[in-house]
C-alpha cells in the first residue's frame, strides 16, 4: 500500500516538474512588448496629431501575435530595434482571411509593416514608422 502511494506521489511530482520547466521555457520567449498597450497619441511625420487615447486603440501582443480589434490580428517578428508585421488577418466565425496591411492603417499599422522601437519598458512603448510616431502606455 505504501509503495503504491509513493509511486503516485512520484508521478505527481514528475508532472509538476515537467509543467514548471515548460512554463519557464515560455517565459524565456517573453519580452517587454507582451501585454496590452493603449495608444495615447499618434503623430504623423509632420507632427500633427492623428489619434489620441479617446480613439480607443489598443495593441495586445503575445507570442508573435498582435490583436488590434476583436477581428483583426497580425503576426509579427520582434528584433531588438524593430517590430516587423509579417501577415495580417481578419477573423470571423473562426476563419482567418488574409488582408493587406493598408486595411489596418486606421489602427496605426504602417503600410510597409515596419515599426522602429524608440522606447520599450514596463510602462511605455514608442514606435515610429512610415506613418509617424505612436506613443502607448501599458494598460
Amino acid at each position: 500500500m505504501v509503495q503504491k502511494y509513493q509511486n503516485k506521489l512520484l508521478s505527481i511530482l514528475q508532472i509538476v516538474v515537467v509543467l514548471t520547466l515548460i512554463a519557464c521555457d515560455n517565459k524565456r520567449d517573453s519580452s517587454d512588448l507582451y501585454g496590452q498597450w493603449q495608444l495615447m497619441e499618434w503623430r504623423n511625420n509632420d507632427g500633427i496629431v492623428v489619434k489620441t487615447k479617446e480613439d480607443r486603440i489598443f495593441y495586445c501582443c503575445q507570442l508573435s501575435l498582435l490583436q488590434l480589434t476583436y477581428h483583426h490580428f497580425c503576426r509579427y517578428r520582434e528584433t531588438p530595434d524593430y517590430i516587423i508585421i509579417e501577415a495580417a488577418y481578419y477573423n470571423q466565425y473562426d476563419t482567418d482571411t488574409p488582408i493587406e496591411l493598408e486595411e489596418l492603417e486606421d489602427y496605426g499599422i504602417p503600410s510597409d509593416g515596419v515599426f522602429r522601437i524608440q522606447k520599450l519598458n514596463d510602462d511605455d512603448l514608442v514606435l515610429s514608422g512610415s506613418n509617424g510616431t505612436l506613443r502607448f502606455r501599458k494598460y
